[in-house]
């Protein structure tokens, strides 16, 4: 137990560091909401009420705070830190035997927390959240038309659905039948079908054209055999809402090469983003112990943010060179993380020489 907590000195950084944490992710998200819902303002009709703002926002918030993880991560090590430097913490515990690389592990730990709990989140939760709220916006703005939803192809049938909040629910269904000579059989209508186990259960399912057979597999209990499968929604949705496992399946398949650099980069950005997240925080230490120790801590922080932004927009220009250019996504990634290491190194050198 000593190991992963460390004893009552490691504790209390840990503690200190994590509560500032929660401090920074809860503020940041509650300025993230005000400025989506302030964005979407200009959007407000009829059918897309000031509720539907609210409840978008409020569902595309999880996404961007693990998006931006990293430098909340950033923030919050150097809020953490710097109230126990204030404070005096810093130096008694380096009186104690404290060195600064225990420091540094001791501030590591709730940022491991965090890091675990986005991971998990991006595989199960965050992807169906964020798709259902973008889908949702789009119904509500009635900007989904029938020549942009979703068309799918197979040998008896063509299908078509408006909108997937989620990879288990499809809204707006129409499935047009065919027979073996390519003849038009029956027209299937729904408003709703859900996944339930490996078949999907259409809602107010209506036929037009009763035939004798049944093309489309649609049978008495509403249950559509032929309904699109897992891979047809990895074609269809945006590769930024996949998790890691779908990510690193669909990149290693026959698609384009655009396609293939995009999923890559999406794939490697999710895989490094904990050590993205571990070179800003060897970083925000050079602040606490290095030529900014002296300083307030508002100083601190409003240098970690502009860093932050900085290293931001960095790693969006590599990004997108990426994505046009012949620069491998994993290098793409890599380097404003090689980046932040060598402005650590730098910084730590140059406090030695004027210590």
């Amino acid at each position: 137990m000593k190991f992963l907590f460390g004893d009552s000195i490691d504790r209390n950084i840990s503690l200190q560091v994590l509560f500032s944490l929660l401090v920074v992710i809860i503020s940041i998200g509650l300025i993230d909401l005000v400025f989506s819902v302030l964005s979407e303002l200009t959007d407000v009709s009829e059918s897309y009420t000031f509720k539907d703002i609210i409840i978008y926002s409020l569902l595309k918030t999880p996404y961007s705070l693990y998006n931006l993880s990293p430098y909340l991560c950033l923030i919050g090590v150097l809020v953490g830190l710097g109230n126990l430097n204030d404070q005096g913490e810093i130096i008694a515990s380096q009186s104690l035997g404290k060195t600064n690389v225990s420091i540094l592990i001791s501030s590591l730990r709730p940022v491991l927390l965090i890091m675990i709990l986005g991971l998990i989140s991006s595989e199960y939760w965050l992807p169906g959240l964020s798709q259902k709220a973008e889908e949702e916006r789009l119904i509500k703005q009635d900007i989904i038309k029938i020549d942009q939803g979703y068309w799918l192809v197979d040998d008896k049938e063509f299908s078509y659905f408006s909108s997937s909040p989620a990879n288990n629910s499809i809204k707006d269904i129409k499935i047009y039948a065919f027979d073996s000579s390519f003849e038009l059989k029956q027209v299937i209508k729904g408003s709703k079908a859900i996944l339930i186990g490996n078949k999907w259960q259409i809602e107010d399912a209506s036929v037009e054209g009763f035939t004798d057979s049944n093309p489309s597999g649609l049978e008495n209990n509403k249950i559509w055999e032929s309904g699109p499968k897992e891979e047809d929604f990895n074609l269809i949705l945006s590769p930024k809402y996949f998790p890691l496992s779908s990510l690193y399946s669909q990149m290693h398949k026959d698609v384009s090469e655009y396609r293939r650099d995009f999923l890559a980069l999406e794939f490697w950005r999710k895989v490094l983003k904990p050590f993205v997240t571990l070179a800003l925080i060897v970083l925000a230490t050079t602040f606490i112990f290095g030529p900014m120790r002296n300083q307030k801590s508002g100083q601190r922080i409003l240098l970690g943010i502009v860093l932050a932004f900085s290293i931001n927009i960095l790693q969006s220009l590599f990004e997108s060179i990426s994505v046009v250019s012949k620069l491998d996504p994993l290098f793409a990634v890599l380097i404003p993380i090689f980046f932040i290491f060598f402005m650590s190194i730098i910084l730590t050198q140059w406090f030695k020489l004027h210590s």
